[in-house]
C-alpha cells in the first residue's frame, strides 16, 4: 500500500484511531491550557487578587517554564521507565494541578496560582517526548507516518483556540475555574485510556539500563528556574530589591554549575561536545529569539484587543481563529520546501514572520479594522512557529552525530520554551518602565512588541551568519551509540511530518514543542 499498512501492534483501524487520538490530545491539551488562560486573564486577574497588571504574564510565564525545562530529563525518563509509563503520569499530573489551578477560586491568592500554573506544566513536559517516542515506536517509515505525526501537529493551534474558547464561555458566562476543572476531568480520563489502549508491544522500556544524570538535571532546572523568576519578577517588584537581584545571581552561579558537572558526568543530560557542532549554537541562539518574540507577540495581541479596543474574551477567541487554518497552510507549505531549501534560510524566513507579527500589532491603530493588521498578523506568524522547528531539525540532521540527536532535540524544545517566559520577562520589564515614565497602556504594550521586533529581527540576522552549514548529511551522522537501538522518528515542531533520520531511541527522544 502506498499510504503504508497499519502497524501490527494496532489490531484494527478503530483501535488506530483511538491509539492516535489519546497520543495527540497530549499536544491538544497543552495548548488548551495556555489558551484557557491567556485570553480570560483579565476575568481571571482580579478573581485571583491581582491588582497589579504587570503580575499578569507571570500566569503565563510559570506554565512555559516548566514544560521548558523538565523536558529536559522526561525523555530520558521514558527511555529508561517506559513511555507508555510517563504519558500516564503526565496525564495524571496534568489532572492533579489542573484541579489544584481551579482551587484558587478559594484561595484567591495569584502567588498559590502562579506556583500551581508552574507545577502544571510538569504534565506537558512528562506527555510531550513521551507521547512523540510512542508514535514513533509504532509507525515505521511511510506516508502513513508522515500523516500521522502531520494529525499530532495540527492539534497545537486547535487546542490553543479550544481552550481559549471554552476558557472564556466559563469564564464569561459561568465560573473560569470550570475550564481548569474540565481540563481535569479530560486528563484522568485519558490516563484510563492510555492503560487499555496502548498496546503491550510499545509499554516495555527501550532502554532499562540507562542512568539518569539526576544531579545535573537538579542543578540545570533550578537554575534555568531562577533566571526566568528574575526576569519575570523584575516587572513586578522592582530590579533593585535584593529578592530580585540575589536570585539571579545564585542562578548564574547554578548554571556554571550545571556546566562543571556535565563535564564530569558519564551521560550527562547535556554533552559539552555537542556545542562544538557547526551550526548549533547558531540553532539554539535564533530558535530562543525568535520564540522570545512569539511570546511576547501573543501575549499583547489579546492585551491589544481586550484591554486597548475593549474586546471581550469570546470575540478574541473569535479573532484569533485564524491561526488554525494559516497552520495547515504553512504546515503544506513546509512539507513542499523541507529539504529542498538550505536550514538556515527557512530558519531566517521563520523569523522574518515573527517579526512580521510583531510589527502589525506594535503599529496597530486603535480604530483600524480587524481584518487589516489583526487578521494578516493570524495569517502569517504562524507560518514562523511551523518553519523554525523543522528548520532546526534540518540543520540538526546534518551536522549532529547520529547519538546526540535525540539530546539536540531536546535541547531546543527546552530552549523554545523557556525563551517564551523569557521573553514575556523581558517585554514586561520594558513595560513597566515605560508606565514609570508616565506613558499610557498604549505605549507600554508598543513598546514591548518594538522588543519583539528587536528580538526576531536579531534572530534573521543570526540565522543568516550563524545557521550556515551544508545540506547534505554529515559523515558524523553514521556514527553507532555503543548500544544504540536506532529508529528514523518522523517529527516537527508540531510535529509536522519531519524526517530526523537515525535518531537513537537510547538516547532522548526529539520532542515536540509548544504552539
Amino acid at each position: 500500500m502506498p499510504f503504508g499498512e497499519r502497524p501490527q501492534c494496532l489490531r484494527n483501524s478503530v483501535h488506530e484511531i483511538l491509539y492516535v487520538s489519546v497520543i495527540s490530545c497530549a499536544q491538544l491539551l497543552t495548548q488548551a491550557a495556555l489558551g484557557n488562560v491567556l485570553v480570560p486573564l483579565h476575568i481571571i486577574g482580579p478573581a485571583i487578587n491581582i491588582d497589579n497588571n504587570s503580575k499578569l504574564p507571570w500566569t503565563l510565564a510559570a506554565y512555559s517554564l516548566t514544560v521548558g525545562i523538565f523536558i529536559m530529563i522526561t525523555g530520558r525518563l521514558g527511555d529508561i521507565f517506559g513511555h507508555k509509563l510517563l504519558v500516564m503520569i503526565g496525564y495524571c499530573i496534568f489532572a492533579l494541578f489542573s484541579l489544584l489551578t481551579g482551587m484558587t477560586a478559594y484561595v484567591q491568592s495569584d502567588i498559590y496560582f502562579d506556583i500551581m500554573r508552574a507545577f502544571q506544566g510538569i504534565g506537558p513536559a512528562t506527555l510531550l517526548p513521551n507521547a512523540v517516542a510512542l508514535l514513533a515506536r509504532a509507525y515505521p517509515n511511510s506516508k502513513r507516518k508522515s500523516f500521522v505525526f502531520a494529525m499530532f501537529g495540527a492539534t497545537a493551534p486547535t487546542g490553543f483556540i479550544m481552550g481559549a474558547l471554552f476558557g472564556s464561555i466559563f469564564a464569561e458566562f459561568v465560573w473560569w475555574p470550570w475550564a481548569q476543572w474540565t481540563l481535569a476531568i479530560f486528563c484522568a480520563i485519558l490516563a484510563v485510556l492510555v492503560f487499555f489502549i496502548i498496546p503491550v508491544e510499545l509499554s516495555s522500556a527501550v532502554h532499562p539500563e540507562g542512568k539518569t544524570d539526576i544531579l545535573g538535571a537538579i542543578i540545570g532546572i533550578a537554575g534555568l528556574a531562577m533566571f526566568i523568576y528574575c526576569w519575570n519578577e523584575g516587572p513586578v517588584s522592582g530590579w533593585g530589591n535584593p529578592y530580585v537581584y540575589v536570585p539571579l545571581i545564585v542562578s548564574i552561579f547554578l548554571i556554571a554549575l550545571f556546566v562543571f558537572i556535565e563535564m564530569k558526568t558519564e551521560e550527562p543530560i547535556m554533552p559539552l561536545s555537542i556545542w562544538t557542532v557547526a551550526g548549533f549554537p547558531g540553532v539554539l541562539a535564533c530558535i530562543g529569539l525568535g520564540w522570545s518574540s512569539f511570546g511576547i507577540f501573543i501575549y499583547y495581541t489579546v492585551q491589544m484587543l481586550e484591554v486597548i479596543r475593549g474586546v471581550s474574551p469570546l470575540l478574541t477567541t473569535a479573532m484569533m481563529s485564524p491561526i488554525i487554518l494559516s497552520g495547515l497552510a504553512a504546515t503544506i507549505v513546509v512539507s513542499l520546501l523541507y529539504h529542498r531549501v538550505p536550514g538556515h534560510f527557512l530558519l531566517m524566513a521563520s523569523m522574518c514572520f515573527f517579526c512580521i507579527g510583531n510589527i502589525l500589532i506594535a503599529t496597530l491603530p486603535v480604530d483600524q479594522t480587524y481584518w487589516a493588521q489583526v487578521f494578516v498578523s493570524t495569517l502569517l506568524t504562524p507560518f514562523g512557529m511551523d518553519i523554525s522547528y523543522p528548520a532546526a531539525s534540518l540543520i540538526v540532521s546534518n551536522t549532529v552525530p547520529a547519538h546526540q540527536q535525540g539530546v539536540a532535540a531536546s535541547m531546543v524544545n527546552t530552549v523554545i520554551n523557556w525563551s517564551i517566559s523569557l521573553g514575556l520577562g523581558i517585554a514586561g520589564t520594558i513595560e513597566s518602565q515605560m508606565l514609570k515614565k508616565g506613558s499610557s497602556a498604549l505605549e507600554g504594550y508598543q513598546s514591548a512588541l518594538y522588543a519583539g521586533i528587536g528580538l526576531s529581527g536579531t534572530g534573521i540576522l543570526v540565522a543568516l551568519i550563524f545557521c550556515r552549514v551544508s545540506t547534505k548529511v554529515n559523515s558524523n551522522n553514521e556514527e553507532k551509540s555503543p548500544e544504540g537501538t536506532k529508529a528514523a522518528v518522523m517529527l516537527d515542531i508540531n510535529s509536522k511530518a519531519v524526517n530526523a533520520k537515525d535518531i537513537e531511541l537510547n538516547d532522548e527522544l526529539p520532542m515536540t514543542s509548544r504552539f
